[in-house]
């Protein structure tokens, strides 16, 4: 079956399971077919198609939280992660890598976000993928409602030039319409934008609610240990934020953690209590001077904790 035909089929079974009152299992398959467009530059009035369907899946989402409301797609297995990319995804021949981007827009698409993400940074080194892969991400950050964390990112890719200066406007632009369709009182400034300081995502605890944090646990975002989780002792707490030291010689582990990362998975250890949260790396600092001279400061703020 050859991708015309795959889509033709997918809108089939969307328009039967809509015509049959099933909202939900008909706005997947129009999920499907997004992705599939979006993975793929040769289809003609590829822009209008997305148009088109785009309006569908809007209606077919207000309807569904009008009848009956809507809830965070739960995680699925690594297995059923990897079926949906497998039937999902795709080859374009004249772009390397297109495959994982479809499956990557797969796995979006079935709510599996954290994965998803993981997915489209891996292809921001790829040209022909980075501009599709960066406005997925930002996509996926606004569907868990991570809007502070967003711009963050956004503001990030900005002042370290990642994107040349036609895929920024492109990225802004995109940006600028997800925020307005989900009724954010945000608006990203074109000019100017390296000068001003990178937006920190609010906490959701009041300082006085945190007990004191002896150590934390998560997992690396990056590098050849990305994925292992590590435990670290917390040398200073202040309300929301903890420091922790790291020592010279632990080069890597200095290199796998950056300003701006957000570790949505955090552990975190008290002397009466262990729950997890979230929390986002607000400054990674070499020590100057004292006895720690060399080593690095990595200060991280506490933005929610799950009991």
């Amino acid at each position: 079956m050859n991708l015309g035909e795959k889509i033709k089929a997918y809108f089939q079974e969307a328009e039967i399971y809509q015509t049959q009152g099933l909202l939900v299992e008909s706005l997947e398959k129009f999920r499907v077919i997004e992705g599939l467009i979006k993975a793929s530059h040769n289809i003609r009035n590829r822009d209008g198609l997305l148009k088109k369907l785009s309006v569908r899946m809007e209606y077919l989402k207000k309807t569904i939280q009008r009848l009956d409301g809507s809830n965070k797609p739960p995680e699925a297995s690594p297995d059923a992660q990897s079926l949906m990319k497998e039937m999902y995804s795709f080859d374009d021949p004249d772009a390397k890598g297109s495959a994982s981007l479809g499956g990557a827009i797969a796995l979006a698409k079935f709510g599996q976000y954290d994965k998803a993400i993981e997915e489209f940074n891996r292809l921001l080194d790829q040209d022909a993928l980075r501009l599709d892969a960066a406005k997925n991400i930002l996509w996926c950050w606004l569907e868990q409602n991570y809007a502070d964390y967003a711009v963050s990112l956004y503001q990030k890719w900005r002042k370290a030039n990642i994107f040349p200066p036609s895929e920024i406007s492109v990225i802004q632009n995109y940006f600028n319409n997800l925020i307005k369709l989900k009724g954010l009182n945000l608006e990203l400034e074109i000019d100017g934008l390296e000068s001003q300081q990178t937006v920190e995502p609010d906490s959701e605890l009041d300082e006085d609610e945190l007990l004191d944090i002896n150590s934390v646990r998560f997992a690396l975002p990056r590098g050849s240990r990305e994925g292992e989780k590590i435990e670290m002792e917390v040398s200073f707490q202040s309300g929301q934020y903890i420091r922790m030291i790291i020592p010279r010689k632990e080069k890597e582990l200095i290199e796998s953690i950056k300003p701006g990362d957000l570790f949505k998975d955090m552990t975190f250890y008290s002397p009466v209590a262990i729950f997890s949260g979230e929390g986002y790396v607000s400054s990674r600092n070499e020590i100057s001077a004292g006895p720690k001279k060399g080593d690095t400061s990595l200060e991280i703020k506490i933005i929610k904790v799950v009991s």
